[in-house]
């Protein structure tokens, strides 16, 4: 899988709008009922590279670069859930969208999911990709990332080497990693900014111990009335499978898609069939 500039969308720089004071990245595409994609912890929107052209063929695509991330403004706010959720229903009205399905990647999966349970009224469907906040373990990493000091010191991304095995660590086939994705991900890291936006997300969302309670929503999913769809890797190494499993159980109209030979980011990793399932689910 290489990155193939025929597969980007065109001028993905995007544009911009200011939701409550902060400006935003975003990009539109295609024409139809509104889907919004959501970048995970320490993403951008150019993440969803391999699905904005494909889904744009049936539907109105947004991605942004959530605050902090990217080429959004670096508002230094307090990074908790509500406030993420807050900002997409924000954002949304921003752009006169009154109604719209949401698409989340891991953290955005949270974000997603807050929305359907705190705004059902402005949710269609929720897609929630290796999503976390469906467990209260974290990876030994992200608890140290949270840590004063040692936390500012393994956030930075000083080399292109460690961003480089970060990306290999979410993949089932790290030969898949293009020298392409290390690049982009290494120059949007340096912005400045971001590397403060990551860790107060991390001091907000995890403990010492895991997660902050805060954050886990697995005693809210009953609560969830949209129609659901869990895509999950099934050699996700970050969130294993079995967390997304026993979320489906609770989620009362709630669909499960299981991508085999996939690490934590199938819309990166296995495109062509996550673009396949998605369109599948909205459609139906």
């Amino acid at each position: 899988m290489e990155l193939d500039k025929k597969t980007l969308v065109d001028n993905l720089d995007g544009e911009y709008v200011v939701v409550n004071g902060t400006k935003i990245r975003y990009i539109v595409k295609g024409n139809g009922s509104p889907v919004l994609l959501i970048h995970g912890f320490g993403q951008f929107l150019e993440v969803w590279w391999f699905n904005i052209g494909p889904l744009s063929q049936h539907y109105q695509v947004y991605a942004m670069d959530l605050p902090g991330y990217g080429l959004s403004d670096k508002p230094g706010i307090d990074y908790t859930l509500s406030s993420a959720t807050e900002f997409i229903i924000d954002f949304m009205e921003a752009l006169g969208i009154g109604r719209a399905s949401l698409i989340g990647h891991s953290m955005g999966g949270i974000i997603c999911l807050g929305g359907a349970i705190n705004f059902p009224s402005k949710v269609d469907r929720i897609i929630l990709v290796d999503s976390g906040s469906l467990f209260e373990k974290v990876p030994l990493l992200y608890r140290l990332c949270a840590l004063p000091i040692l936390g500012d010191i393994l956030v930075r991304p000083t080399i292109k080497a460690g961003v480089r095995r970060r990306i290999k660590r979410a993949f089932y086939n790290p030969d898949l990693v293009t020298e392409d994705m290390v690049n982009l991900n290494y120059e949007l890291l340096k912005i400045p900014g971001v590397k403060d936006t990551m860790l107060g997300v991390l001091r907000n969302g995890v403990r010492r111990s895991g997660s902050n309670p805060e954050t886990i929503v697995t005693d809210k999913l009953h609560l969830v009335k949209v129609p659901t769809l869990l895509i999950h890797g099934a050699q996700d190494t970050i969130i294993p499978l079995e967390y997304t499993q026993n979320a489906c159980r609770l989620i009362p109209d709630c669909r499960l898609e299981i991508i085999d030979e996939c690490g934590h980011c199938p819309h990166l990793e296995k495109a062509s069939e996550f673009n396949k399932a998605v369109i599948s689910f909205l459609g139906g």
